[in-house]
């Protein structure tokens, strides 16, 4: 089980610590006097004050403000292969769909919870130098000190990336929050604080342990890893204030400088892939700490029950599912149809990512496989059948939401190397097919399975009422519905739901129903003979093919893991995708609910607006993100 970060001492402590830091940098109470009694002699007197800091920048994170629900499931939704259900003027569905406007107040949430944590990773970064024990202290006590300095260093810079990632050129600051400043900031261009992020995580990864971690806290290689993503980012493409979209002249360095973050991460071979991706997400919604998978991720921990410490993974982004033997669901993070059809159907990341069914109060599976149901597909990644059921993730989980697996950096290294050398060597090939070879489940025994209807039965009242029920083979996960009935109370048609992996013989399979009616019917269960290699992996593309191969990767390995946006603004082709998914959806019907097309405008959303609050009462903010 994953040793938390936070307890709920900790929790307390660090509450009442982050109280005490300053609490805004550039935020709406620049007319105050700011919060900055942790600045004074009182605390940072003692190690465990130290830590109770650098928990209170941590903590950030940790919130439905941040990464329990709005920068993952909000704000990287709607592209190619997610946007969040309806329509309505609720900010999760408006910043989804291209609607957002200055006034939308979850913009001023994340920017002004983003600045909260970097003015209290500035008083870290001033204060811990200062204390007795940084510079007298016995080498432990230097040493954990140093450590904390890493991490508010990191931090900061993390919470800076996001915040160029989100809005650009940004006010700046890396001095904490004091009484007489002058909070009204100015935009800074975003290459002038990549070059403070990048000096930050560097910093840091010279200080924070090697040793996988034993909880959340970051660790020398995944600054490293983080620090690699940050370069892309940098040399990506981006919106700038003149409305043109442009990467920088000298973005080969940045990718340089990821190539050697990358290459020191491979040559201490810290992390490996869990040979099972479905173990990868099973062991998530169980809060099982996998280090050597999940290279940086954000604590969860929440002992009320109540939106604190909390998010909403598996409950707003998991299958629709009714109260009962599981708690109930939401499912408002939608997969378009077209992305399920992109998978080749051995890959079993398709039938564990994608819902395409409900789950009833009984804990069945209910097939959404006709009229217009293909439009309600949830992300499934987080269903309650593989939570822990606790009274007390009801609603709000504490599943860690992860922000980088091996298998995203595995992905980054591939299209590094097929930038730098124009065209992929042996290194790139070897990354992405790591990658797909697991996602066909080529490393672990066994293989996926069909299911064939036999005899139909008579006398079942419903498909709905049907349940058929796989059991032995050794593997998991599979299953099947029936879809349509035929006269008689006969079963007309039944439908793989998920062909599951790991079976190594053809398991049992019997039909029953829910309410005891019908009787009969029978079905059989094959072995499905898995792609070999050389089916699997790439080979012979040239550069453009194997970038293209490469997005597409993505996408499939991590799809709903809350980077997807960003990925398709940093390659520049948001506005082709979004129009490329819109032909897609309207091919299947002229009125698929895909509204995102009809609202993008290039050159507008690959930016967020600044916040209505902030501009209010920071007029050195003369100039608004284009097109707003």
């Amino acid at each position: 089980m994953k040793n938390n970060i936070f307890s709920l001492k900790v929790l307390m402590v660090a509450g009442i610590a982050s109280l005490i830091l300053p609490l805004n940098s550039c935020d709406n109470q620049l007319d105050v006097t700011p919060y900055s009694y942790f600045t004074s002699a009182n605390f940072f007197s003692n190690e465990n004050e130290a830590y109770m800091a650098t928990l209170g920048v941590y903590e950030i994170m940790s919130s439905l403000d941040t990464y329990g629900w709005n920068i993952p499931m909000i704000f990287d939704a709607d592209t190619d292969i997610l946007q969040n259900s309806g329509s309505s003027t609720v900010d999760w569905r408006t910043i989804a769909h291209y609607q957002g406007i200055s006034q939308t107040n979850t913009f001023f949430d994340v920017w002004s919870q983003l600045y909260i944590g970097i003015d209290r990773a500035n008083v870290v970064i001033e204060k811990i130098p200062q204390m007795e024990l940084y510079k007298n202290g016995n080498q432990n006590q230097k040493d954990q000190l140093n450590r904390m300095l890493g991490e508010a260093k990191f931090l900061r810079g993390f919470y800076y990336s996001e915040l160029v990632r989100l809005w650009g050129d940004v006010p700046f600051k890396t001095k904490s929050s004091q009484t007489g400043d002058n909070f009204k900031a100015g935009l800074v261009d975003r290459y002038e604080i990549y070059a403070q992020i990048i000096k930050d995580m560097q910093e840091a990864a010279m200080v924070l342990p090697e040793e996988l971690p034993v909880d959340e806290r970051i660790n020398k290689w995944g600054a490293k890893a983080m620090l690699a993503r940050v370069a892309l980012f940098a040399g990506g493409y981006s919106l700038r204030a003149d409305g043109t979209i442009q990467r920088p002249d000298n973005y080969r360095e940045y990718y340089v400088l990821a190539q050697q973050e990358i290459n020191d991460i491979m040559n201490a071979n810290p992390f490996k892939l869990n040979p099972s991706y479905s173990k990868v997400f099973k062991n998530q919604c169980q809060h099982v700490l996998e280090p050597t998978e999940n290279i940086f991720q954000v604590a969860f921990y929440n002992p009320a029950g109540s939106q604190g410490n909390a998010s909403w993974i598996g409950y707003f982004n998991g299958p629709l599912t009714t109260n009962g033997l599981y708690a109930g669901t939401i499912g408002r993070s939608l997969v378009p149809k077209p992305f399920h059809s992109s998978f080749n159907s051995a890959d079993q990341r398709r039938d564990f990512s994608i819902a395409t069914y409900t789950i009833n109060n009984l804990g069945n599976k209910i097939p959404l496989l006709s009229g217009r149901q293909d439009e309600s597909w949830t992300v499934a990644k987080w269903s309650r059948e593989y939570q822990t059921n606790s009274t007390l993730e009801r609603s709000y989980t504490h599943i860690n939401w992860v922000i980088m697996r091996y298998s995203d950096l595995l992905l980054m290294r591939a299209e590094v190397e097929n930038e730098l050398n124009d065209g992929p060597n042996t290194i790139a090939y070897d990354a992405i097919n790591q990658v797909r070879r697991r996602g066909f489940g080529m490393d672990i025994p066994g293989s996926r399975i069909n299911v064939t209807l036999g005899s139909q039965g008579t006398g079942y009242s419903s498909a709905a009422t049907v349940v058929i029920n796989i059991s032995g083979g050794g593997g998991s996960d599979a299953a099947a519905a029936a879809v349509t009935m035929a006269s008689g109370g006969r079963i007309g048609t039944i439908a793989m739901l998920r062909s599951g992996d790991g079976y190594t013989s053809a398991p049992t399979v019997t039909i029953s129903s829910t309410d005891g009616k019908g009787s009969g019917a029978t079905a059989t269960a094959t072995l499905l003979t898995k792609p070999t290699a050389s089916q699997i992996n790439l080979s012979g593309l040239n550069k453009a093919n194997f970038l293209k191969a490469i997005q597409q990767e993505r996408a499939w390995e991590l799809s709903g893991e809350g980077m997807r946006r960003a990925d398709l603004i940093r390659w520049g082709i948001l506005a082709d995708k979004i129009t490329e998914t819109n032909t897609a959806v309207k091919q299947i019907r002229s009125n698929y609910f895909y509204p995102s097309f009809g609202n993008f405008v290039s050159g507008k959303h690959e930016l967020y607006p600044f916040p209505q609050n902030e501009r209010d009462v920071n007029s050195s903010i003369t100039r608004q993100n284009p097109n707003y």
